[in-house]
């Protein structure tokens, strides 16, 4: 029997939100630069997209290396620095 991965919401509720990045709402409203993405004229309609979501949380910091650069290629330039 073929199995297939389990999907990811892609628009969260501000309170999935906030749960998603570990923080209150109040928390989440007053910090989160993320604007939702309104599916219609109710306020109870508003998403937020995680992959703004995830852009935001990976700006906070600089222990990771950004998305897009390739790690291994930045490890042989360390070591080539190195070597000379």
């Amino acid at each position: 029997m073929r199995t297939f991965p389990r999907w990811q919401q892609r628009l969260l509720t501000r309170a999935q939100a906030a749960a998603y990045c570990g923080v209150s709402v109040a928390t989440f409203s007053t910090l989160c630069p993320v604007r939702p993405i309104a599916l219609g004229a109710d306020k109870r309609l508003e998403r937020y997209d995680i992959v703004a979501l995830n852009e935001w949380v990976d700006s906070l910091g600089d222990c990771f290396p950004k998305r897009g650069r390739d790690w291994l290629e930045m490890m042989d330039a360390d070591n080539d620095e190195s070597a000379r």
